[in-house]
């Protein structure tokens, strides 16, 4: 996930760390090495992680936008000055905006904000609570850390301790705060005790996953970025059970990629191999996720991999590029039925298990979903709607478009298929979808013949109006033709 490294820039931080000490250090000074540090450590162990530096006080200042150049990194923490007082309310505005921009709402992102503890104030505290309208303070997930250039002590006497931790609590207790100072200064002396404090949070905080891909006797230590999050999933109980990826993990099939199609993911992770330190050349290696690389991305398939018990993913061959592919993960939901159209995950058997049949030469091996007598598809008209595959919303689309262009004729047909497609949408959280479809209506209305009804130019406007001001409606809303005098 990106990493934001936040320093208060606020007139406090000019102030020295110890007064006793003959050596003047200010906090301002131990932030640049705190951020020094920090940079150094993501760059080296998160190579592919995007980073960005602000300052805040009461402005944001971006000293360097998401770039994974360290150069540019320590080139923009050059640029930093102290301001004047802090005001977090507005950071955090400034943040939803920030990332939103870049990221969208749906990506996490670790935000790690230096200071001595005096960033929060009542006032910014009030504020972002009463401007409160969801359960987190962010737009988007995310971890907040603070790391505090001053004692624990110090911030509980100041009141800073409890006022960080209220802005956790606004953020889904999501993150930490961190004291990098101790009450007396050890013998390594402040810059170590500070490095000592950073070191300790990095590794505990940003590190990476390390785990064990195997299959059969083959097996080949890999890393998974960015680290796969814990899950919660009901038992029959109704009581929330966590569940975490496995220090080994297993391949327990494999799949064409048209029978597994879209699944519903939770997350997507790159599968990077990890060589020995005591290996020199690393071409010279066997790695077994270089061969399963190669494996799936020739024969288009997909391997079914065990994370946990009841927690799958799927591994996958995906390029960015024509000249570039990675190895992917994609973990599903918690549960054995995760993908409907594949069944349970403890039913599945190899292919070679299937009888062949008596009247071909070839095994007669159905396609997914298996159908069985119980679920065969009746006479009537079936009332749910199933995208499972691109050419059903497809027809879906063109089945609209044909009666778009013969209204008002078929002005029950139209609305009857064009309702029925929104509370699909609607259930999917497909809005875009609708969107699309009012494009489209519009731009039929256009292209109508100068022939056409007049009334075909009035319904079509209509429904690609209430089409888009009814997305935020409930599934009852239905859309009604319009009243015409023809």
């Amino acid at each position: 996930m990106p990493v934001i490294v936040a320093v208060d820039a606020s007139l406090s931080m000019w102030r020295n760390v110890f007064e006793g000490e003959e050596k003047k250090t200010t906090r301002f000074n131990i932030a640049e090495e705190c951020t020094n540090q920090i940079l150094d450590h993501v760059t080296s162990k998160f190579k592919l992680e995007s980073m960005a530096l602000l300052s805040c006080s009461s402005s944001v200042t971006v000293l360097s936008d998401f770039t994974r150049d360290l150069s540019m990194l320590k080139n923009g923490l050059k640029a930093l000055k102290i301001g004047d007082k802090a005001d977090f309310s507005s950071f955090v505005n400034y943040l939803n905006h920030f990332v939103v921009k870049t990221w969208g709402r749906m990506q996490s992102c670790t935000v790690i904000v230096i200071t001595d503890g005096g960033i929060v104030s009542v006032e910014s505290l009030d504020a972002l609570k009463n401007a409160q309208t969801k359960n987190s303070l962010f737009e988007f997930p995310c971890n907040l850390h603070f790391l505090c250039i001053e004692t624990l002590q110090n911030l509980k006497l100041s009141g800073s301790y409890y006022l960080l931790h209220e802005i956790l609590k606004i953020n889904e207790d999501l993150g930490s705060v961190v004291p990098l100072l101790e009450t007396k200064t050890p013998e390594m002396g402040l810059p170590g005790m500070v490095a000592t404090s950073i070191d300790k949070f990095l590794n505990n905080t940003l590190k990476t996953f390390e785990t064990t891909l195997s299959c059969g006797n083959l097996s080949s230590r890999i890393s998974i970025f960015p680290s796969p999050k814990a899950q919660k999933s009901i038992n029959s109980s109704l009581e929330a059970e966590i569940f975490t990826v496995k220090d080994k993990i297993s391949i327990v099939g494999f799949l064409n990629i048209s029978d597994i199609r879209n699944p519903p993911v939770l997350s997507r992770h790159l599968l990077l191999p990890i060589t020995p330190t005591e290996v020199e050349d690393i071409s010279t290696h066997p790695s077994f996720s270089v061969v399963l690389h190669g494996s799936l991305k020739m024969e288009s398939k997909v391997a079914l991999v065990k994370l946990a018990t009841e927690w799958f993913g799927i591994i996958y061959s995906w390029a960015d590029s024509k000249t570039k592919s990675n190895l992917v993960l994609s973990i599903l939901p918690v549960g054995l039925n995760c993908i409907p159209w594949l069944g349970n995950f403890n039913q599945l058997a190899p292919a070679s298990m299937w009888p062949e049949s008596l009247s071909s030469k070839k095994p007669s091996i159905p396609s997914f979903p298996v159908q069985s007598k119980r679920f065969m598809k009746r006479s009537y008209s079936q009332p749910t709607v199933a995208w499972t595959r691109a050419t059903g919303l497809q027809t879906d689309v063109q089945k609209i478009l044909r009666s778009a262009k013969k209204l008002p004729e078929k002005s029950h047909v139209f609305y009857k298929d064009l309702n029925r497609l929104r509370r699909a949408a609607l259930s999917f959280g497909f809005h875009d979808l609708l969107d699309g479809i009012s494009a489209l209506l519009e731009r039929e209305c256009t292209l109508l013949p100068g022939t056409a009804h007049p009334e075909a130019t009035l319904q079509l406007s209509h429904a690609a109006r209430e089409l888009k001001s009814t997305i935020n409606k409930g599934h009852e809303h239905t859309i009604e033709p319009l009243k015409t005098d023809f």
